[in-house]
Order: C-alpha cells, then structure tokens, then sequence
C-alpha cells in the first residue's frame, strides 16, 4: 500500500541521515586528541628524531679537516700525526689561521697556527700537485674522519658530495616505493620495515670499508626516510582530528629539529665517525618494539574493509579514553554497508584519468606549476645546504649545527600562529627574502669578524627557511585542483630531492674547494627570485576552499584579471 512505501521511504532516509564518514564517526566517539592519541602520535614521532641524525650524519662522519700533502718520509706512516710539524718550506702555509680554541685569527696573532697548502707543496720554483698520493690529516678536534680513511680530499674531493647525494637518491626511490606500498600492504608494516632498513644500514655505515660501499648503504638509509617520516605524519595525520592536524605537522617538524641538535651535541664528543654510526644508531634497537607497541591504522584497516581488525584497534584506543564504542560501529559509516560489486555498478563510466601533462595544458595552472616546480629545489636546496655546511657564513660547525636546530623550532611556531592570520603568500616570501638577503650580505664580512655576526645570520636564514619550508607544504596543495594535486605533488616531492642532490655538491665539493662565494651566491640570487615570483604570479590561498577542477583555477584567474581591469580603467577614469 502506498502508506507502507512512503514510511518505508522515510525509514530509508532517516536511516541513511544517520549514517556518516569515518573522520565524524572516530571524533565524536573517540575524540579528536585524547590519551590514545597523545601516547600513539608520540610513538611514531620518534623515529623521526633519527631520520634527522642520519639524514645529516655526513655533515661530521665526512667532516672537513685540515691536511696537507705527505712528504716522501711521511708516506705509508701515521695519516694522523704530524700534521703541525715544521717542514722547512716543502708546504707553504696560507693565512687562513686559528688559535688553540679553534677561533679564527690573523697570522700576525698571539698563538696564531696557521694551515699549510691542502693540495699543493713548493717544489722549488711553483707550487706543485702532491708528488704522492698520501696525506697527513690534523687529529687534534677529530679522531677519525671518513674522509681521511678515504682521502676523500683534493682531486677525490668530489666523492663527498657524492656520498651525501647518494642518501638523497635513496630517499627519492624510498618516497616512491613506500608510497605504493603504505596503500597496499599498510601502515603498520612499512613503518616497521623501514625502521629494521634503517637500523640494518645505520650499523653497516661503521664497518663499509670502502668509500662506494659506504654510499651504497648510505644511499639504503636514504631509502628508509620517507618509511619512517613520511609514515609518521601519515598515521599521525589520521590518528588526530581536524583541528588538531596542523598543530601535529608542527609538532612533527619539532621532532625533526630536536634530532639535529642530538646530533650536533653527540658528534661534538664522539669524534670517530665509525664511533658515531653506532652511538646513532644503537639506541634505534628499541623501536623494534614496536610492532607490539603500534597498532595498525584504523583509517587503513576500514578503507580496506578489515573491520573486525579495525574494531580491536578502535576498542583499546576506546579503552584508554575511557569512552565506549557503539557494537557493529562500521555499519553506521556512510557507504560501507555497499559492496563493491554494488559500488562499481553505481558508477558505470570510469572517470577521465588526469596526470602531468595536465598541469601544462592550460594558462593559468601552467604558470602555477611552472613556479611551485622552481620553489621547491630552490627551498630543499638552501634548508639542507646551510645544515650541511653550518660554517658556512663563519663560526663553529658544531656550534652553528646545534643553535641552527634550536631556531628551528620557533620558526615552525611562527608559522603556526601566522599562516593563518598574514596568508600564505607574505610568509613564504619573506622567508625566501630574508633568507636571501642574510646569505648575500655576508659576503661583505671578514672571515675575522666576531663569531656572533655569523651565527645571528646564520640562525636568521636557518629560521627563514625552515618557516618557508613548512609553509611551501601548505600552500603547494591549495594551489593545485583536486584532480591533478596527487600528481603535482608528486613532481613536487621529486624536485625537491634533486634541489638535495644540488646542495650536496654546492655545499660539500664546490664550496669546500672554491670557497663560500660559488653557495652563497647561488643560493642568495635564487632566494630573493623564488620570493619575487611568489608575488608576481601565485595567488592567495588563505581561507578559500580548495578547487576541484581544472576549470574552476582558469575561471578564477578571469576573474581576477576583469576585476584588476575594471580597478585599473576606474583609476584612469578618475585621474582624467
């Protein structure tokens, strides 16, 4: 009868209003960050402190040490004794000099020691390769450098730059591979692969005995990064509710920072780097305990339809909240009573598939591409060469390496509390402006200048940068529509390794064998024009929703250039 249909039809509906998504359902039940959440997100946010040492290991394993050409007498002996020896003219000395603190100082100074010729001796008339390919290294601050046990110096001082790109390498092959493999097998098992990879190339590190097999296992290491960060954002992400998400990616970046400065302090006292690997791996062994200690992800398990995993996963967070949880609770969620028979039978046509080329088909996302696709190197590049080379403006590496992750943390506060309030577009281009300019002016100050003027640099364009860095992540997807901003920040992410791969060898072989001039130069020009770009052709995203479509981002732009058109002819009209 019909009375029946229509309360039937009503059943339906009021039965189909109670259902909801995933995100709704877990935060009204369990909370958008209570107990379960805190204990979880700060599980998977320790790993990352390693990420941090390992990524930036090099920086003291290879550390640049004073050396000069071994005499035919010092051939085959004690690489690491000597070095201060008087040599009677054989090695001229140069004016770069210190004093017993390590403090640069002029050559006419108390106490002043001054480095002799690293890869020339006097031969009598001019200076001269070295007539041997043996070295003496200074022992006197580091016991063992990578690149003494190598001679990663001089004609081979390429091979350094060479390691550190290898880490980069791994870690763009890590972000693809992992990225597929988080969606298919879990969260849960690439997170602890990448750990046991991690831990497996840490030790290995120590006892490579060759420079090649030592960036073979660097370049492993490399690979575990995006398991381990990548992931813990992921779960992290989808253990928190939406309000407390961008808090939990500053939260992240802190933990990031807080394993530089670990680094920086254990590298100051350990000064063998074979010593070093193991002291930064070693405690890294506890995290095995995690495949007991962190559950699969919830969100993971109901996309995949495993709810009976889910619900034990749920029940124990429900537990330690002190909440409870409805009985069959995935049957309220919105679509997951359809199979997926049902599910394909509904949407028949098969959606059009957009990819890269899309970005470049149209105006307006062309333009937009085109300079995010420069942003990121340019930012990747400056973040991770002023880690690697934290002397680079004057000052103490270890010094510089150490307050450069304290900076850090603040800047990523700052972006917090302002991204929001200011707009995306005025925070990263007076971070790339100010990072820019402090790199350029320092150029115009003596290497015997008071330490403090190089650190205050230092920490202004570290602090820049690294706000800049955190912004970039937010703004880079609302620039693009929902139908190609999978790819676009795919592009994104493989840009950014390769501005890593540049800053390897800008900071590690260019600026060591040529001086700061050949970095800082590059990276300040390439700064202030990231900025102006920014300016010129990128739109404010702040409190707009996110675009959809291809259509949607060329319809805006019209928009704006008849809106600029109709001010700038009224400007006219009242000027006439």
């Amino acid at each position: 009868s019909r009375p029946a249909e229509e309360g039937k039809e009503k059943e339906e509906v009021k039965e189909k209003k109670k259902k909801m998504k995933f995100d709704e359902f877990l935060f009204s039940h369990l909370g958008e960050m209570g107990k379960y959440q805190k204990i979880q997100f700060t599980l998977v946010c320790l790993p990352t402190i390693f990420c941090a040492m390992h990524a930036l290991s090099w920086t003291f394993s290879g550390i640049q040490i004073p050396h000069r050409c071994a005499l035919d007498e010092e051939a085959k002996g004690d690489k690491y004794s000597g070095y201060w020896n008087e040599l009677g003219g054989d090695i001229n000395r140069t004016e770069k000099c210190i004093d017993d603190n390590w403090n640069p100082v002029k050559p006419d100074a108390a106490g002043a020691r001054c480095t002799y010729q690293e890869c020339a001796w006097n031969s009598g008339k001019n200076d001269t390769s070295c007539p041997s390919t043996d070295f003496v290294f200074d022992s006197s601050r580091v016991a063992q450098s990578a690149m003494g046990r190598w001679d990663i110096v001089c004609d081979r001082a390429w091979i350094k730059a060479t390691v550190q790109a290898a880490y980069y390498i791994g870690q763009m092959a890590g972000s693809m591979t992992f990225g597929m493999l988080g969606d298919r097998i879990g969260r849960k098992k690439v997170f602890f692969i990448a750990i046991a990879l991690q831990i497996v190339c840490g030790f290995l590190q120590s006892v490579a005995p060759t420079w090649w097999l030592y960036a073979v296992v660097r370049a492993g290491t490399g690979f575990s990064h995006p398991g381990i960060f990548v992931i813990a954002v992921v779960i992290g992400m989808e253990l928190v509710g939406p309000s407390y998400r961008k808090l939990a990616s500053v939260i992240t970046g802190l933990f990031f920072a807080v394993g530089q400065i670990i680094l920086g302090v254990v590298a100051m006292y350990v000064t063998d780097y074979q010593w070093l690997h193991v002291a930064l791996t070693a405690p890294a062994l506890i995290f095995l305990s995690y495949w007991w200690l962190v559950p699969e992800s919830a969100r993971w398990l109901v996309s995949v339809r495993r709810f009976h995993e889910a619900d034990k996963v749920l029940q124990n967070a429900a537990k330690i909240n002190g909440v409870t949880l409805p009985d069959q609770w995935w049957t309220l969620l919105d679509g997951e009573e359809k199979s997926k028979e049902v599910e394909e039978q509904a949407q028949p046509v098969a959606p059009r598939q957009y990819g890269f080329a899309d970005l470049m088909k149209t105006p307006e996302l062309r333009k937009r591409a085109l300079v995010v696709f420069y942003l990121w190197p340019v930012v990747s590049m400056v973040y991770y060469g002023l880690s690697m080379k934290s002397d680079i403006l004057g000052g103490d590496i270890y010094v510089n390496f150490i307050i450069g992750g304290f900076i850090e943390m603040p800047a990523l506060f700052l972006v917090f509390l302002f991204i929001d309030k200011i707009g995306r577009r005025y925070v990263l281009t007076i971070g790339y402006g100010l990072a820019g300019i402090c790199l350029l002016t320092n150029l115009a100050i003596p290497d015997t200048a008071p330490r403090w003027i190089a650190l205050v640099q230092l920490l202004i364009s570290r602090g820049a940068i690294t706000a800049t860095y955190a912004s970039i992540y937010m703004f880079s997807p609302e620039l693009f529509p929902t139908v190609v901003r999978n790819s676009a920040m795919g592009v994104c992410s493989t840009v950014a390794r390769v501005g890593a791969i540049s800053a390897s060898f800008m900071a590690m072989w260019i600026a060591e064998r040529y001086g700061k001039a050949w970095m800082i130069i590059p990276f300040g020009v390439m700064s202030i024009l990231a900025a102006v770009l920014i300016i010129v052709f990128l739109p404010e995203t702040m409190g707009k929703p996110l675009p959809a479509t291809i259509e949607e981002i060329e319809d805006s732009a019209l928009q704006m250039d008849e809106v600029q058109m109709e001010s700038l002819t009224k400007t006219v009209d009242e000027e006439a």
